[in-house]
């Protein structure tokens, strides 16, 4: 059971008489967990002394069990169950569990997310309710992850070192988080620095035949992640965090004597540093019972991390100049540079009337993303391609001291804003793919959300975000979102939430203003900047409820109305010559709709069965047809079986329906099946070890179809170990 939203903001003694003693215990338990495992987009959690009684076993009470605290639902901290829009969130220990290394890995476990791969790149990029990686705002804290390509962030950039949880708000989030959130949110939250601990991970993998190296036994993957942490000093002000991973993958052959790759060959890296500092010291009780209650600024709490990401990717390819096909190699070279800073207060100005605290959080990023890309012919270099994309942002936000109207109203009220600038350089062949050498973009942006909490039921959420962009001017997105607990007579919850919002995305700059020029194939496309932001119309509705002591149900229902989409106009070109120009424009406007479902069962003490099924249906309404990519089912069933003490066995099965590749020719990807099975074991209590056979059934695209959309990988066996001190 999880705390109402009116009693997980205002103070324990307001309500103390209202309620249950089992439910006030519930309670404590709940916020001691909330405030220790805290770790909120604006700033890493941070260190508390849980001094809260433990609950005594009671076999009259019912079983109690504590949800995650998340943050992207509301910008600030919730359970879980708390939260009034819907959310999935991905555990570290499911992580774990199941050895993703990767963003993309990641939410590859979850049945309501898309996966497809970058056009033109090494990697993926996520769609989620018919959107796509453009129309999803990616962030780690609360900050943006810059978009490998100018507009979509590639997945398979972003390694799991240092992830507390990963939480995703699918819908327009527009109202709260800006532009780009319009298809939804994934903030990846990362682990508050705890004790002196450190660990070690490896991995090693082999796809069998198509082992670019010609040896069914090999190591074709390689995988190594390290990190250690602690305290500084002896107050513990100082806490630091080291952490770095390498991941080499040889890619796939399916001809080892023939010059093409199926997949490419990618060697990444990744070293991050982190530093947070607390005033107050951990020692220090942080709860206002404590003995030094004159502070007017308590809870203080400053971070910095830096990271350095570096990848080298080899696709090799042939392509056709007539009368014959010639040797194709592409080398990217990638490095990511990323700094952030961030500071969080508790602030009281009248030290007697602890009630009355606000909370101020304050973040800056700067990152830095530079790709060096150099296509060969037959070893001669033909294409050099060079690009820079880099962000600038600053951001703060106010929570204000919960305004208590009556017993039964209160209104959680918070305020913020940021600026935010972009910048895109690209040339190819020393000469510029843009409109001019380097291009930008300013915004400011303003937002208000206001969360109305009625009686120990009732929750409403609305907020709105005002947007100036220097291209595009005024901007506003609303969004209004409802929540219904109820408890039934068994004491198992039932919840219902609904919303309405408002999303838009304004375009990026290669969309505005790159010059896309491939002449020698008899045609060019130009970026526009007279184009106009994309919007939506977004409906939610959802329950989530038990079922049972062991069975758990979610039922969500979705539906978007999208104007403006930005597509290439293909029935408007215009001749320079004999070469076709095209432009990007506003040119479409498209319906998503559909849901999902998912049960959680725990059959008993060792084994929990998942079961989801997920139904998309899209319409572009200009062409009376459906959106391209968007296959209509997806399904997944996966076993968590604890076999005994030290052993675990995950099978996981996934299924994707058909999908349209083609509106003019009706041309679709066949659907697919994949079986995955992972063991688990805990040789001591610091070492473990794991095997992997990922795609059981080798179910693989066939590559003489390119209409075939399958899974790009095979068969992979994997060995791993990680230690922990």
């Amino acid at each position: 059971m999880s705390m109402s939203p009116l009693r997980s903001y205002l103070p324990d003694t307001r309500f103390s008489t209202h309620l249950p003693q089992w439910r006030q215990r519930a309670l404590v338990t709940s916020i001691a967990l909330a405030l220790s495992a805290l770790a909120p987009a604006s700033v890493q959690a941070a260190d508390f002394v849980d001094d809260t009684p433990e609950l005594t076993d009671d076999t009259a009470l019912p079983s109690v069990r504590l949800d995650p605290i998340v943050v992207t639902a509301t910008r600030s901290e919730r359970a879980l169950s708390d939260a009034p829009v819907a959310m999935q969130v991905l555990s570290r220990q499911t992580l774990d569990d199941n050895h993703a290394h990767t963003l993309k890995e990641a939410l590859a476990l979850l049945p309501n997310v898309y996966l497809r791969e970058v056009h033109g790149k090494t990697g993926y990029e996520v769609s989620m309710q018919g959107f796509t990686g453009d129309q999803v705002l990616v962030l780690i804290d609360g900050l943006p992850i810059t978009a490998s390509t100018g507009s979509t962030v590639n997945l398979n950039q972003y390694m799991n070192m240092d992830i507390e949880q990963i939480e995703v708000v699918q819908g327009a989030a527009s109202a709260q988080f800006g532009s780009a959130a319009m298809g939804g949110v994934i903030n990846i939250i990362t682990k508050p620095i705890g004790a002196a601990t450190g660990h070690i991970t490896t991995e090693i993998a082999s796809n069998g035949e198509q082992n670019p190296s010609g040896k069914g036994i090999d190591a074709n993957k390689r995988y190594v992640e390290s990190s250690v942490e602690g305290a500084l000093d002896k107050e513990q002000r100082f806490h630091a965090r080291l952490s770095g991973s390498y991941l080499d993958n040889d890619g796939l052959s399916l001809d080892h004597k023939a010059w093409p790759r199926l997949k490419d060959a990618s060697e990444q890296s990744q070293v991050s540093a982190r530093l947070s500092y607390h005033p107050d010291g951990k020692g220090m009780s942080n709860d206002s019972n404590s003995s030094d209650d004159s502070r007017v600024v308590k809870n203080t709490q400053y971070w910095l991390e830096a990271s350095h990401y570096k990848e080298e990717d080899v696709s090799r390819f042939n392509y056709y100049v007539a009368p014959r096909y010639l040797a194709q190699q592409r080398d990217e070279h990638i490095t990511k540079q990323r700094f952030s800073v961030g500071a969080r207060a508790d602030i009281t100005p009248h030290k007697n009337d602890r009630s009355k605290t606000y909370r101020l959080s304050a973040q800056a990023l700067h990152e830095d993303y530079q790709s060096e890309s150099n296509t060969k012919t037959q070893q001669t270099i033909t294409s050099a391609r060079d690009t820079d994309i880099s962000t600038t942002l600053a951001q703060a936000q106010l929570d204000l001291p919960a305004l208590v109207l009556s017993d039964t109203h209160s209104h959680l009220i918070q305020v913020g804003g940021q600026v935010q600038q972009d910048t895109l350089s690209q040339t190819k062949n020393q000469v510029s793919e843009l409109i001019s050498d380097e291009v930008s973009r300013d915004v400011g942006e303003l937002y208000l959300q206001d969360d109305w909490l009625i009686g120990e039921n009732w929750e409403i959420l609305s907020g709105i975000r005002y947007q100036n962009d220097e291209d595009f001017g005024d901007h506003i997105a609303p969004k209004v979102s409802l929540k219904y607990n109820h408890l039934d007579t068994s004491g198992r919850e039932h919840i219902l939430r609904g919303s309405i919002g408002g999303g838009y995305r304004v375009p990026n700059l290669k969309e505005r203003y790159y010059v896309f020029d491939h002449s020698n194939l008899g045609y060019k496309v130009l970026g526009n900047p007279d184009l106009q932001p994309e919007t939506s119309t977004s409906y939610q509705i959802g329950y989530q409820g038990q079922l049972s002591d062991n069975v758990n149900l979610t039922v969500n229902g979705f539906y978007n109305d999208v104007d403006d989409l930005i597509q290439t106009d293909e029935d408007n070109a215009t001749f320079d010559g004999n070469i076709a120009v095209y432009k990007y424009m506003n040119v479409d406007s498209a319906k998503t709709y559909g849901g999902d479902i998912g049960i959680d069962w725990q059959v008993d003490e060792r084994a929990k069965l998942q079961a989801s099924y997920a139904y998309l249906k899209t319409h572009n309404n200009v062409t009376d047809t459906e959106l391209t990519y968007k296959p209509n089912h997806k399904a997944m069933l996966a076993l968590d079986y604890q076999i005994n003490d030290k052993l675990q066995l995950i099978p996981r099965l996934n299924y994707e329906s058909k999908q349209l590749v083609s509106t003019s020719a009706q041309t679709y990807s066949p659907s697919w099946w994949t079986l995955d099975s992972k063991l688990n074991y805990d040789m001591t209590a610091n070492l473990s070890l794991y095997a992997a056979i990922n795609n059981i059934f080798d179910v693989q695209r066939d590559v003489t179809d390119a209409s075939d959309y399958r899974p790009i990988d095979n068969r992979e066996w994997l060995l791993g170990a990680s230690y922990h001190w």
